[in-house]
């Protein structure tokens, strides 16, 4: 019975283990820029122009 309950937990471990590494390591669009240090949102990927002219925007509208 011991050996059972210890082959479960073992085989739940590795699965959640291949799951992490899978998930990091799967090809494709992952909502990031390829930068595993910036932040998974839109704007990490926005050209600085675009982000420039957001915060123009931004200020602009704090202005009034």
């Amino acid at each position: 019975m011991e050996n059972i309950i210890v082959i479960i937990i073992v085989g739940v471990a590795a699965g959640l283990l291949g799951r992490s590494y899978y998930k990091k390591y799967k090809k494709g669009n992952q909502g990031s820029c390829g930068c595993s240090s910036c932040p998974t949102d839109a704007a990490c990927c926005e050209l600085p122009g675009e982000k420039e002219k957001q915060l123009s925007e931004i200020r602009k509208s704090m202005e009034t």
